[in-house]
């Protein structure tokens, strides 16, 4: 991003490859490709798939690692998406910059600095597709963006950052649990439909009696709590669920995830559960949505989908 002038709007540019050919790390070769020039809010499965090939084939050819810049409306979705098809040990690593490349006080170029360090560490292999921002690197599986302004935008739950960039090394802050996936086969060039819906106060779902057939392949539902809803929209979940319809119910809350046993009251967990639900974990609603469409693309059935949110209970 960039500004016309300062205090104007920014907008994508065009500068992000000669940015990156020109941020230097010792004894690292660096080689920029442009995919596409887009708002994060515009990036569609077939970038993420463009990405995947191009990333796939520089590793193939020696690479290290690889670095993708991107805005950070969307990142943590981007990051969580590729690392169900990041089947390379190298790093692929996603970082981006809150402030414009032209504001005073760009954090771009220290973000640009730390994801190419990474990136060629050693220590970072095996952990998948990683987010480096503010000097701090986070697992694809954990991080979200926690800040619509500040240059600390991104966070890790429930487990913290995996790293931090210490001048010229990555250095590893705790040992993660071994990845889960990658999911078989090629990312789609597009997704099943599967909406967000939000629970809260007099919030009956009442939608749902709206929402046609063929644009619900699956529903994610952002719950209150550990992961409820109001008992008056319980009817109609069911109703889904007894379709064939799969339902994921994730929190709304910012940490401790949903819950498969706390509490028995109808439109609770355990009431869920008992209707064919199935609990997100520490997975926050966005990230269980792109789970869902990617298991549904490839021709998931119930258990499967059930088993894949396994790792991430809470």
């Amino acid at each position: 991003m960039a500004q016309e002038s300062p205090g104007r709007h920014a907008r994508p540019d065009d500068d992000a490859a000669r940015r990156l050919a020109t941020t230097a790390v010792a004894g690292v070769d660096l080689t920029p490709r442009a995919i596409a020039n887009v708002s994060s809010s515009d990036v569609r499965p077939r970038h993420l798939r463009e990405v995947l090939e191009h990333a796939r084939r520089a590793v193939d050819e020696g690479a290290d690692g690889v670095v993708l810049t991107h805005g950070t409306d969307t990142l943590e979705e981007t990051a969580f998406l590729l690392n169900w098809f990041w089947d390379r040990e190298a790093p692929l690593v996603v970082t981006g910059a809150m402030r414009p490349a032209s504001a005073p006080g760009a954090d771009g170029p220290a973000n640009l600095h730390d994801a190419v360090r990474t990136a060629s560490s050693s220590a970072a292999r095996g952990l998948g597709v990683l987010v480096v921002f503010d000097g701090h690197a986070h697992l694809a599986d954990q991080v979200s963006k926690v800040s619509s302004r500040s240059v600390a935008a991104f966070a890790s739950a429930p487990s913290g950052p995996v790293g931090m960039i210490d001048g010229e090394q990555l250095r590893l802050l705790h040992s993660p649990l071994p990845r889960t996936g990658p999911l078989p086969g090629a990312l789609p060039d597009s997704l099943p439909p599967v909406p967000i819906l939000t629970a809260g106060l007099d919030e009956d779902l009442a939608l749902l009696g709206a929402l046609d057939p063929e644009h619900l392949a699956g529903l994610v539902i952002a719950g209150v709590g550990m992961g409820h809803v109001s008992p008056a929209a319980m009817p109609r979940l069911r109703r889904l669920l007894e379709a064939g319809t799969p339902v994921v119910v994730a929190t709304r809350i910012v940490s401790g995830g949903t819950s498969t046993h706390h509490y028995a009251y109808p439109g609770s967990e355990v009431d869920l559960l008992d209707a064919g639900a199935v609990m997100a974990g520490f997975l926050p609603p966005a990230k269980a949505r792109l789970l869902l469409q990617a298991l549904l693309a490839d021709g998931a059935g119930p258990e499967r989908i059930r088993a894949s949110f396994v790792p991430y209970a809470s």
